[in-house]
């Protein structure tokens, strides 16, 4: 027995020494963690503004519902879970019981978010059943708010609640289930700086996780104002007036690159984005018309006629359309009709851009050949990405026969050059490409960066110097008088002539269905100050349906 005593003692004795000596500091910390809790307080979003300080993007106190599961008794959860899948909080039981299951074995008081953001029906609903919800709570929290609703929503973006494989990714940074994360357009690309620094509370509770105390409070920092270069005026007149269309619309200052204005067609209210989805809304925004798509930045079209901006400066630029050089249409050219089946008769370059002759352009194409062609098109910016960075961008396509080879293993045909000469074949493009064509013709040819944010909180954020084309000044003044005549007696000319618009209209070929309708232009022709391209899906010609949107996007910006 003594014996035995002995070792009972010693056995004891090891194990202090064990937990005490060796192991002290780390279980003490373990014990001070187990009765030390943080109550986290999530800080509001920085605001996003247009580039007058009218607030695009805000925060609103919104309520919550929230579960203190220690205040649950054991025979009540059965009938707690009934009530929150009848509710909607839960699509079913079982969803229910996996996300509180540990919860219910190991309840804690402090308390744990069930839905945010909660409409005034489902506000309703809830405090109907509060008194059969024992342990739920309504209580404000900072909600995402756009004020203006559908406006800029492809730019600006929306929250939604942190998926499991990006919480992974991003526990480290302090993101916990619930919490909610950018997800598109400026609220994803700047989501550390909007984000801002959580505040909270550090509690004190007891062994069955009851908060005793407050120790300490840490208020939260709010994230840092963005300020864009979008102008809210110009913006509200491309969304209205591409408001019965499928298509895009972009405005640029020309000579800096910043984006004055830029809509997608159809569009999505990112409030909706943001909170509970329907299955009627789901099927919606997976639909045919793709509302979510960005088509400014992600929408490739064929250039059609827009790309003859190109082949004339290639052909220039090469001494292919000298001063008195003339081209004759007589409706078709190796078997390629021009839109204008009687033909044009006999052209000079300025009646060729502003009548859009296509067996015009095919004979420069022809001149020219596809590779100057294909040079010149990456010259201007087709086929890569602008450098923008903000949001998802498509390069687009050039075709040429190294190309051909790489993509298709085969040979160049005599008969794309032609096709890429009026801005068909496999060209294709994007509207925020479009409109860095047509705002390079305007700023004496530099090729601009585009820029959207001009601030973060109080600093400027620099803009990327234009780079030269290298055209000549002949050239520039050569498409330059094109345009002019366009707009004054050719396929643009019902335009207000009072805005003093330059432009090329173009309509682009679609094998899924009725031709695009395209216009780039700018204004005021001496002195540009906006550079604008528009695109609308299935709008036949680009001088009825296109340029009159541009007209009023235009119109929007010289008066302001």
């Amino acid at each position: 027995m003594r014996l035995l005593l002995l070792v009972i003692f010693l056995t004891f004795l090891g194990a202090l020494c064990y937990y005490q000596l060796w192991h002290g500091a780390e279980l003490r910390q373990a014990s001070e963690e187990n009765h030390l809790r943080w109550v986290r307080s999530p800080a509001p979003r920085g605001l996003i503004v247009d580039c007058r300080g009218r607030v695009l993007a805000t925060n609103t106190q919104a309520l919550t519902a929230w579960l203190v599961p220690g205040e649950v008794p054991r025979k009540a959860w059965a009938k707690l879970l009934h009530g929150l899948v009848k509710l909607g909080i839960y699509a079913d039981l079982d969803a229910a019981t996996e996300e509180l299951g540990d919860f219910r074995r190991h309840p804690t008081y402090l308390p744990v978010r069930l839905m945010s953001g909660l409409d005034i029906g489902m506000i309703s609903r809830i405090e109907e059943e509060l008194a059969f919800l024992p342990g739920v709570y309504l209580k404000p929290e900072p909600m995402r708010h756009y004020p203006l609703g559908t406006l800029a929503a492809h730019l600006l973006g929306y929250l939604r609640e942190i998926d499991t494989g990006t919480l992974a990714a991003r526990q480290e940074q302090g993101y916990r289930g619930g919490d909610r994360i950018g997800k598109a357009g400026v609220e994803q690309y700047y989501e550390e700086t909007l984000r801002g620094t959580e505040g909270g509370a550090q509690v004190e509770v007891n062994a069955h996780g009851r908060v005793l105390r407050t120790l300490q409070t840490v208020e939260p920092q709010p994230g840092a104002q963005i300020t864009l270069t979008l102008d809210l005026a110009v913006q509200r007149a491309a969304e209205e007036a591409l408001r019965e269309h499928m298509g895009a619309a972009v405005a640029l200052n020309p000579a800096t690159g910043d984006i004055l204005a830029l809509a997608s067609a159809p569009t999505y209210d990112p409030n909706l984005m943001s909170g509970h989805i329907s299955a009627q809304q789901f099927a919606w925004l997976q639909g045919a018309t793709r509302p979510e798509l960005n088509r400014v930045t992600s929408g490739l079209y064929p250039p059609g006629s827009v790309f003859k901006i190109i082949t004339a400066a290639t052909a220039l630029e090469n001494g292919l359309a000298p001063p008195g050089v003339t081209f004759v249409c007589n409706g078709s050219y190796h078997g390629i009709h021009c839109w204008k089946h009687e033909g044009h008769g006999r052209l000079n370059l300025t009646s060729a851009i502003a009548q859009s002759c296509n067996v015009a352009f095919m004979k420069m194409a022809e001149a020219c050949d596809i590779m100057p062609l294909s040079n010149m098109a990456h010259r201007f910016g087709l086929g890569k990405t602008s450098g923008m960075g903000v949001l998802p961008e498509k390069e687009g396509v050039v075709p040429n026969p190294l190309w051909a080879h790489t993509h298709f293993h085969r040979r160049w045909e005599f008969g794309e050059t032609l096709q890429v000469g009026i801005g068909q074949s496999a060209l294709e493009i994007t509207p925020l490409q479009g409109a860095r064509i047509i705002a390079a013709i305007a700023n004496g040819g530099n090729l601009v960066t585009p820029r959207l944010v001009a601030r973060i909180g109080q600093d400027t954020r620099s803009w990327t110097a234009p780079v030269a084309i290298g055209l000549s000044a002949e050239t520039l003044s050569r498409i330059v008088a094109g345009l002019q005549a366009a707009v004054g007696e050719g396929t643009a000319r019902n335009l207000d002539p009072s805005l003093h618009i330059a432009g090329k209209t173009g309509t682009a070929q679609n094998p899924h269905g009725a031709d695009h309708a395209w216009f780039i232009g700018y204004a005021p022709q001496d002195n540009p100050k906006i550079a604008v391209a528009v695109l609308v899906e299935h709008g036949g010609h680009g001088g009825v349906t296109a340029a009159p949107i541009a007209e009023s996007i235009i119109r929007a910006a010289l008066s302001r």
